[in-house]
């Protein structure tokens, strides 16, 4: 086959020009599907990468969109020119089990799902308000809203690992990342069916059983943030962007589901004890912190459109920062390990927690400055991201 020989194809069908111009035999290789296929009822689905206003011209009167995003998921194939990390060949993909994550369970979980209450018990806990510039609020929702639309270039928000999206991916995410591509190139006059179709699958998160495993439960809340995060930043453009009950009732659903993913825990038992973690444990435990940090700051802008205070995160006190660069995006098991390793070498005094961005009688010593600034030295643009919002905030 000329794909296998590296020879120029463009892949036309049911034979290739080279292959028609030599007389040659023209053969295109199988697409691998596993034993459990791609329909929607089993466990996972792949992402399909290709442009998704196709769905939108895929509708007919006969079917719903819902239908429609079942086989575009369950497609394995990728259109040229929309790849993933997966489908660059720099990835050793490693087979991954994340039914066997250990780590410690959150005993103040509670706090997150009852977060909305802050603004208006805050008299009586005596709890101050973080003070945002205008400034702050416009440079997160800058943020925010370029994780949604690099989607459109199947490049995930900085909180997915990139393991959760490569061969198998499941379907709550498989949808969302279609659901989200679809809205963004969206065509006149689908809006209403779009919303219907969003609201439909985000509905579908809230009623799932909290008992599912601990990766299923993340996948759901990175979801649901996507999904929120979309329909908060890229609004209907036929109507006049007002808040309604519905933001009010999804912000509220949004901090259940985070609660429901959080209280199985933030932080491996192996990080506790300085130790190496399974590489599954750290995926998600990481990737939970980094959805949790996300939905905090999209909370700050959201409570400061409707005029209402922000809060310190207390219940978050003790959690890790995010880590560096060279580990969220180690491509292998033995790479990761391997750096896993350094990384402990290097923090043998305790990684850097995210409360150690905000004030406190430590700011501004010699002490919290080089910690801060190793930390600096590797993390990633998140990690950056993240200190530069405490440090308006907070002051370093």
């Amino acid at each position: 086959m000329c794909v296998e020989s590296k020879a120029a194809c463009d892949l036309e069908k049911p034979k290739c020009k080279r292959c028609k111009d030599r007389g040659t035999s023209c053969e295109y290789p199988a697409h691998v599907r596993s034993q459990s296929g791609t329909n929607t009822e089993n466990q996972y689905a792949t992402v399909d990468a290709s442009p998704l206003s196709t769905v939108s011209n895929a509708i007919s009167p006969d079917s719903t969109l819902a239908q429609v995003l079942a086989q575009n998921t369950g497609n394995e194939s990728h259109t040229p020119g929309h790849s993933t990390i997966a489908d660059s060949g720099l990835v050793h993909l490693d087979v991954l089990d994340f039914q066997e994550i250990d780590l410690l369970p959150m005993i103040d979980a509670e706090e997150i799902r009852d977060r909305w209450l802050r603004p208006y018990v805050s008299s009586s806990t005596g709890q101050e308000p973080k003070q945002l510039n205008a400034h702050t609020i416009q440079y997160l929702t800058c943020v925010l809203k370029s994780y949604i639309r690099n989607l459109l270039h199947s490049s995930p928000p900085p909180f997915i690992h990139f393991m959760q999206q490569t061969a198998t991916c499941p379907p709550v995410l498989a949808y969302c990342f279609t659901l989200v591509r679809t809205w963004l190139t969206r065509i006149p006059g689908c809006e209403p069916l779009l919303l219907r179709t969003i609201g439909d699958e985000m509905k579908n998160i809230e009623n799932q059983d909290a008992s599912q495993s601990d990766f299923d439960n993340l996948c759901s809340f990175q979801a649901y943030l996507i999904y929120f995060m979309t329909i908060h930043f890229f609004h209907r453009t036929d109507t006049v962007r007002e808040p309604n009950q519905f933001d009010q009732y999804v912000q509220l659903q949004m901090q259940e589901i985070a609660f429901r993913s959080a209280k199985a825990g933030l932080t491996c038992r192996a990080e506790e004890s300085q130790t190496r973690p399974s590489w599954e444990s750290w995926i998600v435990a990481s990737a939970k912190r980094r959805t949790l940090f996300t939905m905090y700051l999209f909370t700050n802008v959201y409570n400061s459109e409707l005029g209402l205070p922000n809060f310190v995160a207390e219940e978050l006190r003790g959690t890790l920062a995010p880590e560096s660069k060279i580990l969220w995006e180690a491509s292998d098991r033995a790479l990761w390990e391997r750096e896993y390793n350094r990384h402990l070498s290097r923090w043998e005094d305790g990684m850097l927690e995210i409360s150690e961005l905000w004030k406190s009688a430590e700011t501004g010593t010699d002490a919290r400055r080089e910690k801060i600034e190793r930390w600096l030295q590797s993390a990633d643009e998140f990690g950056i991201m993240l200190f530069s919002v405490c440090a308006h905030i907070h002051g370093c």
